[in-house]
């Protein structure tokens, strides 16, 4: 039951970071996108 628990742990550590690096992804996109926007020109207007 012990090695069960183990096995547990390191799935759900592997996981999270998976999740982390997701979100950092996520982040570092929205970032480059907005900067994007923030610096194109209004021509539409």
């Amino acid at each position: 039951m012990d090695q069960l628990a183990q096995v547990g742990v390191h799935l759900l550590e592997a996981l999270f970071f998976v999740g982390l690096a997701g979100s950092a992804g996520v982040v570092l996109l929205s970032f480059v996108e907005d900067l994007h926007e923030l610096f194109q020109s209004d021509e539409r207007s």
